[in-house]
This record gives C-alpha cells, sequence and structure tokens, in this order.
C-alpha cells in the first residue's frame, strides 16, 4: 500500500488534488464522477453507459467471476476497482485516495471491506481482466 505523497516543500498533498490532478485529462475521470454522483446504486449500472458493447460484456463477466469492475485508464496507469455495489460512504471516501506523484508502474485502486476504505497498491501490470477505458 502506498502512502501520503508529500509535496517537494514538504506539506501533504491534498487528497482531491492528488487524484484529481493524476486523472485529469484521463479517461477514467467521468467514471470515477459518474461512481461519486450515483452511489448507493449498483455500480455497474453506474457506469454502463460510459463503455463500449465489447467493454460490458467484459465487465459484467468480471463482476460475475471476482465481484468487482476494473477499470483501467491507459493514460495514467491507474485502475479503479469497484465493487459491486458503491455506498455513499465508499464514494465520499474516494477524495482520500492518494495516488503517487512519483511511481513507475501502475496504481490500483480498491476498496478494502476490514478497513472500509480506499487502498492503493502498486503493480507492474493492470490486472488481466480490467476493461480498459478510453478517452
Amino acid at each position: 500500500m502506498t502512502g501520503v505523497t508529500d509535496r517537494s516543500d514538504g506539506s501533504e498533498r491534498g487528497a482531491t488534488e492528488l487524484i484529481l490532478g493524476a486523472l485529469a485529462g484521463s479517461a477514467l475521470l467521468p467514471f470515477l464522477q459518474a461512481v461519486a454522483t450515483k452511489a448507493g446504486e449498483d455500480a455497474y449500472q453506474a457506469i454502463r453507459g460510459r463503455l463500449s458493447w465489447r467493454s460490458r460484456r467484459g465487465a459484467r463477466a468480471e463482476l460475475r467471476e471476482a465481484g468487482v469492475v476494473s477499470l483501467a485508464a491507459r493514460d495514467a496507469r491507474v485502475v479503479l476497482q469497484l465493487p459491486e455495489r458503491v455506498t455513499p460512504v465508499m464514494a465520499a471516501r474516494l477524495e482520500n485516495v492518494r495516488l503517487p506523484v512519483d511511481r513507475t508502474g501502475w496504481a490500483v485502486v480498491s476498496w478494502d471491506e476490514a478497513q472500509s476504505r480506499w487502498v492503493v497498491e502498486d503493480a507492474a501490470e493492470p490486472p488481466p481482466s480490467s476493461t480498459s477505458v478510453e478517452p
């Protein structure tokens, strides 16, 4: 798991600044916004209108098999793994996600039920089942 990222001047970067900064211009940002506005609903229903037909089929299969939908933004090298249902609390806590600034690989953001928070893990590649989202 990755810790809080500090600025070069020693101050901590704000959570919203980090995640939005990392995803600015990324194809993943509209999906993140859709989840935040549709909190409490089925995550797949919140994002399905933004996926191509082929991507929807893969996302449904992953949801059935793994219980999550993994959205990969290749441009930002970030994967957002959404559980089947995203509660309002989970959506609000997305603002607390901190992405490492100087990373060489991928950042995988997933919900940790035991800790009731989103966690970020480094990965060399996105999960093979992830659905690539393009701008």
